[in-house]
């Protein structure tokens, strides 16, 4: 797997996995801004997906303000999402390591913050593992 992701095969259920996530974000101090259960969308569009796909958008307000400031440019890169998938029976719970999202910008300021989240999403994510 890339070094680009962050991954861990739960021994969760899908639905167990994100309330985790939730929670485990919460104490983290990342607020949850929203759950989306993507296979529920889009069969609401009449479109099947025969496997769980949930997004939990995570933000914790202080990081968002200090990389906005860094550079307005990061504000389609928040917040920040966690994955969790099935995939053949197995759950996943999975995201893109926000240092390596940051990596376009070339600022150090905004490569030290990232890295900073990249543990804390770690955490995040192997709470619900």
């Amino acid at each position: 797997m890339s070094e680009d992701f962050i991954r861990s095969e739960s021994k969760l259920s899908v639905e167990e996995a994100v309330a985790k996530v939730e929670a485990a974000s919460k104490e983290n101090g990342f607020g949850v801004l929203n759950t989306l259960n993507l296979q529920q969308i889009m069969a609401g569009k009449g479109v099947e997906y025969a496997e769980a796909a949930t997004v939990v958008e995570i933000c914790q307000p202080g990081y968002a303000k200090k990389f906005l400031e860094l550079d307005a440019r990061v504000a389609p890169c928040l917040p920040c999402r966690i994955a969790i998938t099935s995939e053949g029976g197995k759950t996943i719970v999975h995201t893109v390591r926000p240092s390596s999202m940051m990596k376009m910008f070339q600022n150090d300021a905004i490569a030290e913050a990232a890295r900073e989240i990249d543990e804390i999403v770690g955490r995040i994510i192997n709470a619900a593992s």
